[in-house]
Formats: C-alpha cells, structure tokens, sequence
C-alpha cells in the first residue's frame, strides 16, 4: 500500500508523490512568540512531528522547516504592556517554546528562521511583487498584494467564496483604508517612530504577517514545497495569501503540492486560543503530567479529529500509555531472566505481523490512533506469552527493538524523566519488587499471613500481578 495523505488544496485523499523523488521539502509555520506557548501549539507541532519521522522512517530525505514570527503587532503591543524590549521579550519566548518541543520530545527543525533575521530578503520580495505587477505602494508606506487581479482563485484553499469572504469569516484579514480591494493583504506595513520597524524604499516599518513564510521556505526548502503544515485556523487567510505571492514570485504551480493541517485542541468544545482566553500553557499542563503522558494525549488522536482537552483525559491517557510501558518492563524483566535458548514462541510472527498492521495505519494519511490500537493487541499477546511461555533471550531483545523502531516514529515509549501525582509517581523498580517478594516469602515462612497478604495487596493497587509456581514466584506488571 502507498502512503496516502489528505490535501486540503484538493479535498482528496492522495497517493504521496515528492516532487524530486524520495527528497521531501516540508514547511510548517512556527509560533508567533509573545507569550508561552499552549496546548494548541503543541497539538499542532507534536503532530507535524510524527509525520516527519513516518517520512523519514518510510526512507525519505525529509527537509524540515519551521519558522518563528518574533515581529508582529501581537509581539510588539505585548512588549508594550510589559515594557520589555521587543527583540528581548521575543527572544524569551523563543527560548520557552523551543523548550515545550524539547520536553515533549520534538525534534529540533533543520533550520528555524526569524522574521527578523530576513528583513532584507522579505524587502527584496516585495519589491519583486510589485515588478511584476502583482503589488502596489500606497502613499502612507503601505504595500499591498493585489489579490483583485486574481479573483478567480481566491478561495482556493479555503473554498469558500469570495462574497463569503468579503462578509467576513473571523479570520485575520488587514483592514486599511488606502487599499484598493478589501481582500488585498499586506506585505508591508508602515510603522511609527515608538515601534520596530526598519528603512525600506517604502518607508520605516515592517513585514506583513503572510509574506515571511513564503520568503524562508523558498529560501529553504524550494520554489515549490511538497508539504506545508500547520493548524486549521492558518487556512486562511495565510496559507491562501503564501499561495498567491509565492506563485506570483516564481510563476510555479502549485506552491505546495500537498497542504495538511492538524485539528483544533479544544477545551468544552471551544477552540482553545488565547484570544478567548480559554488555554492552558504547556508549561502549566507539564506541571501536572509527564511529557510522555501529553505526547501520547496528542498522538493517540488523528492528526485531523479535533481533542477535546480535560484533566480527566489526560489521566485516561496516562493509564492507557502505562499498559504499554509495562509491558517494556515485562519484557526488559523476562530478558534478565531468560536463557539462550532459540524458542521463538511465536515472537518473530506477531513482530511482523504488527509492523505491517503498523505501516498500513500509517500510510493511511497518518492513522496514529489505529497505529496505537494495533499495539495494545501486540502487548496483551507479549504479556501472555511471557507468562505461559519461555521464549529465547534474543528473541524477548528483538520485541525490545521492535518498540524502539516504532517508538523512533511516535516517541511515546519513552520513560518519563520525572514523576508526577499521578499513579505512576507510586511505581516500584524491578528491584523493589522482588525485594517485597523475598519479604513475602519470608513472612509465610514464618507464618505471618497479614504482612504477606499486605505485600500482595500492595503490588494489586500497583498494577503487579505475582503468580506462585512450582519454579518459584513469578511477576508481571499490568
């Protein structure tokens, strides 16, 4: 089966083919860096992440780029209300997200352009734009892409229509009044004397919000991209105004060939956003829950499906994660204790089977959470075999590579570095455990039934089953 992704340009599901063979260029739009992060964001970039690494899994050459916007009105009004400078609040808050992404497990892009560090080539673009007739400058040191002249393909990505959009959608549109066309958008906005701005042959300001991403992924990735990511609210107008001064810089079609976009992270059914006030930052919900708790939140839902996020569903999640973590410590268990013998048991069959049972998932647009359920069958099969069977020792070590190969694609195996209030804060090591098995072979040695069914009731609230046998004590967890 080929690897099929949903393209927003066409509302089609379509057959992955790179423009240059197995070389991918994949852009996905980076924060706007003038506050902490929250949850949203990292929905989005965890789940641009795990298709990044799918891709380069699948044996792609994977360019990836993400940008940050450190110069916009939201950075330099909130330096204003804090009275920080703005390349000093901009650059704190580069340093918070950059390290969400660490905690969660993110890989670090190939290059992560600022806005600030490319005025030149953002003015350079510009001034092509308005070569080619596609841009004017207004009087007041404002430039504008000419979207009139284009009509027909407004809506091209977002599908809706132009009456439609000129009623107004909620989005983020430019309202001036030295433009020609209400759909025109800036590509370089005038500033006054208190706020950041730089010379220009159109006067001191700064860049538009849409022209940077186009500027850095062409300067990048390539002309023309084979993916360009981001969240549902980047439709439009942004990723629809990329579209336009991007094709009209180049006169390539299309700009990307495939547009993805991740589901809202919601909160009661409300897209959670700082504008309505209705977030939690990731540093906050980190306090809370291990990195691999929200990771495993965010991943066991299609990348598409929208979350509705609680505090109820991030403890689901950490008690669907630990069953998979624990068997890894039943298995790292029965390795310690294994011979080496070759008694496959039937191992190296279920790897196989659940690999291709993975890849299928996966190559049906990124089918994460069937992916994920394909696994929970895998570790209720491994637990039983460990229990009722004696497989080899390099065997029981090729389950443990198995998760390491997959874990490389979705990184949620990983063991939390710190603990948290939840359950797993209260976890015994393997070596506690057979510690408190000596001690309650010892008590019914001795005869002392309440200290062993204490020891046995304490390993039941742990989730450790402990089965007496012929060859001794065995345990697992569940």
């Amino acid at each position: 089966m080929a690897l099929r992704v949903y393209n927003t340009l066409t509302r089609e599901t379509e057959d992955f083919v790179p423009l240059h063979g197995k070389k991918v260029n994949m852009y996905v739009c980076g924060p706007t860096v003038y506050d902490h992060c929250h949850l949203g964001h990292a929905r989005s970039y965890v789940s641009f992440d795990v298709i990044r690494r799918y891709l380069i899994y699948k044996g792609y050459d994977v360019n990836y780029v993400s940008n940050i916007t450190d110069v916009d009105d939201k950075v330099i009004n909130r330096a204003k209300e804090s009275g920080e400078d703005t390349f000093e609040l901009s650059r704190k808050f580069t340093a918070s997200f950059e390290e969400d992404m660490h905690a969660l497990g993110v890989m670090e892009p190939d290059t992560r352009p600022k806005v600030t560090e490319h005025i030149e080539d953002i003015i350079d673009t510009v001034a092509l734009l308005i070569e080619k007739g596609a841009a004017y400058s207004t009087p007041k040191g404002n430039v504008y892409y000419d979207l009139e002249k284009s009509a027909d393909r407004i809506g091209i990505l977002s599908h809706q229509t132009v009456e439609g959009l000129m009623e107004g959608s909620g989005c983020r549109i430019d309202v001036e009044d030295d433009k020609r066309y209400q759909l025109d958008f800036a590509l370089w906005k005038r500033s006054p004397e208190n706020e950041t701005r730089w010379d220009s042959p159109w006067g001191r300001g700064r860049p538009g919000w849409h022209i940077e991403c186009s500027v850095m992924s062409m300067k990048y990735c390539s002309e023309q991209l084979d993916i360009h990511g981001g969240g549902l609210d980047l439709i439009f107008p942004h990723h629809e105004a990329e579209i336009h001064q991007s094709e009209s810089c180049t006169g390539m079609h299309p700009f990307s060939k495939y547009w993805m976009h991740n589901g809202f992270l919601t909160i009661d059914k409300e897209k959670m956003s700082k504008s309505l006030g209705n977030f939690f930052t990731i540093k906050e919900v980190l306090a809370k829950f291990p990195p691999g708790t929200i990771r495993f939140f965010i991943v066991y839902t299609h990348y598409r499906s929208t979350i509705d996020f609680s505090e109820e569903a991030l403890v689901e999640a950490a008690k669907a994660r630990k069953r998979l973590l624990n068997t890894i410590s039943n298995v790292k268990h029965a390795v310690s204790e294994a011979s080496d013998n070759d008694d496959d048991c039937g191992l190296s069959e279920l790897i196989d089977e659940t690999r291709t049972a993975f890849v299928e998932s996966m190559d049906d647009d990124f089918n994460t959470r069937e992916a994920i359920g394909n696994f929970f069958v895998f570790s209720r099969k491994i637990n039983s075999i460990i229990t009722d069977e004696k497989p080899g020792k390099a065997e029981l070590e090729n389950v443990l590579g198995f998760f390491t190969e997959i874990n490389n694609v979705l990184g949620i195996f990983e063991d939390d570095s710190k603990k948290t209030s939840e359950k797993e804060s209260s976890d015994l090591s393997d070596e506690e455990i057979r510690e408190l098995i000596e001690l309650r072979e010892k008590a019914r040695i001795d005869r002392d039934w309440a200290t062993a069914d204490s020891i046995r009731d304490e390993f039941k609230e742990k989730g450790i089953i402990i089965e007496d046998g012929k060859e001794g004590v065995r345990w697992r967890r569940i």
